[in-house]
């Protein structure tokens, strides 16, 4: 046989034909990979820190991607020209699966995760390839079992398992992702923050649940015997709580109160700062250290003094008496003093001292002052300027009085 009569029977024969390209595709590929490896890779593998991840995931992911587009791309060729061709049809496919199972291993660290996304996606990807994947729907969708109007079949059931792990993922990578940027962003405020990441829960989950309930074939109308009840149960007997958590959510978007401010409840009974908010009750941590919780509704109903609304200045007042007979200008100029020489006593608004009561035993002066944040406490600024002011008048001779009362005795004793 000449060599024109074996190629002409070699290329006659599409088998043949069909592995060289393969073939031929498999080093094309390969050289691809070799230069976007050394052309744009090198440097950043250079890098102590990438050097790993590079190498691990993204090389071999890269190796795959250059294979995958020359047999795409030689597939096409061929089917145009030729008949379609199994073999590097077959070939584009398994190496679509294997591009997908390394995106899995990279998008899910849970090694224990994505084996078992692996162990349930193989057989699906090999069963779709050889064209037999939608009568083994059918085979295993016989073997069933009714629950009250509601048909389970093995099918169903893996279908679940799949549906649920795939959403439970998706969910919480969402979830975590979006908490993660709200988190990070320091232009948003805290009660922003837990406004926006229940938000995100409570749509995230519904949908989960959403789609859990039509994947087992869940009638969703009928949720609305259950809501119509749940109705009836919040308009008897659960209005508290209703009523709590409602006012927790109106705290949130009004703004009123905010984790962090000081606020004053019940004429001063109740004194602290906010720590936390619940969906029934704010937790306030008391200066004694009480951690006190007030059912939400206390703080729309109620009278509540924020003393960090707007900001955290004070203004603290002290009543000095002074005996009848003292220089009361030089009285009024030395509480001046000891507040002004106070070190977190503001200039503006500047302190004041007023005299306020001629008493039945002594003259009664009111020292206003303001301190640049209440949140260091009101109570030491106050004995400091109390104790100064003291020392000042006892060094000036002007008497703080005390009670003293005359008794006249009628009769004999």
């Amino acid at each position: 046989m000449s060599i024109a009569s074996f190629l002409q029977q070699f290329v006659l024969d599409y088998s043949h034909l069909q592995l060289l390209l393969a073939v031929s595709s498999c080093v094309l590929a390969h050289i691809f990979y070799i230069f976007f490896k050394t052309r744009f890779f090198l440097k950043i593998l250079a890098s102590k820190h990438l050097h790993f991840p590079i190498k691990k995931y993204y090389l071999p992911l890269l190796w795959l991607v250059c294979n995958f587009l020359i047999f795409i791309i030689v597939a096409s060729f061929y089917n145009f020209f030729q008949q379609p061709s199994i073999l590097l049809n077959s070939i584009s496919k398994l190496l679509a699966i294997l591009i997908v199972f390394r995106f899995i291993r990279i998008a899910i660290a849970s090694s224990l995760l994505s084996g078992l996304v692996i162990i349930l996606l193989v057989p699906t990807f090999f069963l779709h390839i050889f064209g037999i994947l939608d009568a083994v729907v059918f085979y295993l969708d016989q073997f069933a079992f009714k629950l009250g109007k509601i048909r389970i079949s093995v099918y169903l059931i893996l279908k679940i398992i799949v549906v649920l792990l795939s959403v439970m993922y998706v969910a919480g990578f969402l979830s975590k992702k979006i908490k993660n940027y709200v988190g990070n962003n320091q232009d948003i405020k805290i009660n922003t923050k837990n406004i926006i990441n229940k938000f995100v829960d409570i749509v995230i989950y519904s949908a989960v649940f959403i789609v859990i309930l039509k994947t087992f074939g869940v009638d969703l109308t009928a949720f609305a015997v259950i809501g119509g009840a749940i109705g009836v149960g919040i308009g008897f007997g659960l209005q508290k709580i209703a009523s709590n958590f409602i006012s927790g959510i109106i705290l949130l978007f009004e703004k009123s109160v905010e984790v962090g401010d000081i606020v004053e409840l019940e004429n001063g009974n109740i004194f602290g700062t906010i720590k936390h908010f619940g969906g029934r009750y704010t937790l306030v941590e008391a200066t004694d250290g009480k951690e006190i919780m007030i059912p939400n509704e206390e703080f729309i109903i109620n009278k509540v003094t924020n003393w960090t609304y707007s900001n955290n200045r004070a203004r603290i007042e002290i009543i000095i008496g002074v005996a009848y007979g003292s220089d009361l200008t030089r009285a009024k100029q030395i509480m001046l003093e000891c507040a002004k020489n106070h070190k977190k006593c503001l200039s503006y608004p500047e302190a004041e001292c007023f005299l306020s009561v001629f008493d039945d035993y002594d003259i009664k002066f009111t020292l206003y002052f303001w301190i640049n944040d209440i949140v260091e406490g009101r109570l030491g600024a106050k004995s400091d300027v109390m104790i100064a002011v003291y020392q000042k008048l006892t060094a000036n001779n002007i008497v703080i009085p005390i009670p003293q009362r005359e008794l006249k005795i009628i009769g004999k004793i």
